[in-house]
């Protein structure tokens, strides 16, 4: 059996992606944050196809479902929108020492901000995580 040969290393800069493929991933990336879902789906990917109605996928597409690209752009809105989101974007679960609870705490209350707490309270000695909330 041959042994498998590794490709040689491509200059800084470069990508084995061709563009297109890059140019869909990168819409079904925009796709799936504009919908607040954590992870890029099929769904993001067709949608991201259906963008650019020249693409190979997006003719494929409207040959195999003899559908017109809005009524497919449309139901695939339609079932993304029904995927759950995992919350507000704005929090971000850090832990914390005392002390930069403290000052963290003392910015927040400056700013107009909200410290949402779990964990253990400020007076252990163990770090808490901390949830800033807008």
């Amino acid at each position: 059996m041959p042994a498998h040969r590794q490709a040689p290393p491509l200059p800084q800069g470069t990508s084995r992606t061709p563009a297109k493929t890059k140019k869909v991933l990168e819409a079904s990336l925009r796709q799936t944050t504009l919908l607040g879902h954590e992870k890029i789906g099929t769904n993001h990917l067709l949608l991201a196809l259906l963008d650019d109605p020249a693409s190979t996928g997006t003719q494929i597409l409207t040959d195999l479902a003899s559908l017109p690209i809005s009524e497919m752009h449309e139901h695939l809105r339609r079932e993304l929108a029904q995927q759950p989101t995992p919350g507000p974007a704005h929090r971000i679960p850090i832990r914390l020492s005392n002390d930069k609870y403290t000052r963290a705490h003392a910015a927040a209350h400056t700013a107009g901000q909200n410290l949402e707490t779990s964990g253990p309270r400020p007076h252990h000695r163990r770090p808490r995580t901390t949830r800033i909330a807008g």
